[in-house]
């Protein structure tokens, strides 16, 4: 594009470029990665566009219709969530825990008032399973440990924009579902309408900065090197509302060079809801679902 134009294109060139592609070629097609990736190019090269707001929305239009055509089972379990007023259950995990995941997924299917959650991994093409080993859904990201931050952040992008208006339940892949515990739907439902961004807070600036070496496939600096920027809630077991889901999904599409540097999607999401004036409210979820979250710690190389 550039040698057809016979000079440096800026960003806003770019972001008009992109619109006019989709408006060309997309907007009258069948929903297609190819109209998604068009309306991100045109987000992050001009995030401060007067259209924004407008960009936005063709995005979740198009994200939704896509998912409708092509993945109806994701659709119809986002629907049928929303209209038990619950957050959407979310484990999150990679292809070499699938085995636990399902084992997760399945014992917290009667403990969440029998909504089955979808286990999130990536490591291949958009893709949606459910049968009844579970269900799974696949993202085009990586599957390694520092692709993490990237898997939680694309996975809340596509379920904000299909309409998890009750927000979503973030679950460690090794939480275990303790027994004889009852849990009650409109205790759980009051606990939600507490905050926008609720869970275990940790508030110390002394958290450890090598928790990700060992775990990293990749060459990653051995320290972390970011700083404290307020508490946030760990990782292992979180709610995000509805709300606070749509501001964090909106700035990671404008800026997705937010998690560069990054191996913490806990860290990250709690600094950028913090930026975006959106607290950590502390509770232990744990407690009113029946939940333990301290797995043993797992390592590249290491069994549990």
């Amino acid at each position: 594009m550039t040698d057809e134009a016979g000079r440096r294109l800026s960003s806003i060139d770019l972001h008009q470029i992109a619109l006019r592609l989709f408006v060309d070629h997309c907007i009258d097609d069948e929903p297609s990665a190819t109209g998604q990736m068009l309306l991100r190019l045109a987000l992050k090269a001009s995030p401060y566009s007067e259209n924004l707001a407008d960009i936005l929305a063709a995005y979740r239009e198009i994200t939704r219709q896509r998912v409708a055509r092509e993945l109806p089972g994701l659709a119809e379990w986002v629907a049928a969530t929303a209209a038990r007023r619950l957050p959407l259950p979310v484990v999150l995990s990679c292809d070499a825990y699938l085995g636990k995941a399902r084992e997760t997924a399945c014992a917290l299917t009667d403990r969440y008032f029998g909504v089955q959650p979808v286990i999130v991994i990536g490591g291949g093409a958009l893709a949606f399973e459910r049968d009844d080993a579970g269900a799974v859904l696949r993202l085009p990201v990586g599957d390694v440990y520092e692709a993490l931050p990237a898997k939680v952040f694309e996975s809340w992008t596509l379920l904000e924009a299909l309409g998890a208006r009750h927000g979503v339940l973030k679950i460690d892949d090794d939480t275990r579902v303790l027994p004889g515990i009852a849990a009650d739907v409109d205790e759980t439902r009051a606990v939600f309408a507490e905050g926008d961004y609720i869970g275990v807070t940790v508030a110390s600036p002394f958290h450890d900065r090598c928790w990700h070496h060992g775990k990293c496939t990749a060459p990653v600096p051995a320290i972390y090197g970011k700083p404290f920027v307020a508490p946030w809630i760990r990782g292992a077991l979180y709610y995000l509302s509805g709300s606070a889901l749509a501001r964090l999904t909106a700035h990671y599409l404008c800026f997705p060079g937010c998690l560069d540097g990054e191996y913490y999607e806990d860290k990250a999401t709690g600094d950028l809801l913090h930026m975006l004036g959106v607290p950590a409210v502390g509770y232990a979820i744990e407690s009113v679902l029946g939940l333990d979250t301290d797995a043993p710690e797992r390592g590249v190389g290491l069994t549990t």
